[in-house]
């Protein structure tokens, strides 16, 4: 499997499948699916946009929930 293939499957993954991707990356899912079969050599453009999707989810990842610590202040 090419290192296109496997980005553009965790892109699917995080987005809902192949064809959420699709829609994400304004193609049509045969399209997509030509791509992802390596039939074709994917568009540097959408491959940078399918990147980001990875990206994006890593860093929602990694700064998950903030807590905050509420302290009362003194009086006077």
């Amino acid at each position: 499997m090419s290192a296109t293939s496997r980005i553009l499957e965790a892109a699917s993954e995080i987005v809902g499948g192949n064809e959420a991707l699709a829609e994400r990356l304004g193609i049509r899912e045969k399209v997509l699916a030509v791509y992802m079969q390596n039939r074709r050599q994917f568009p540097d453009a959408l491959l940078l946009r399918a990147v980001d999707i990875i990206l994006e989810e890593r860093q929602s990842r990694l700064a998950g929930p903030v807590a905050v610590e509420v302290r009362s202040l003194p009086n006077g």
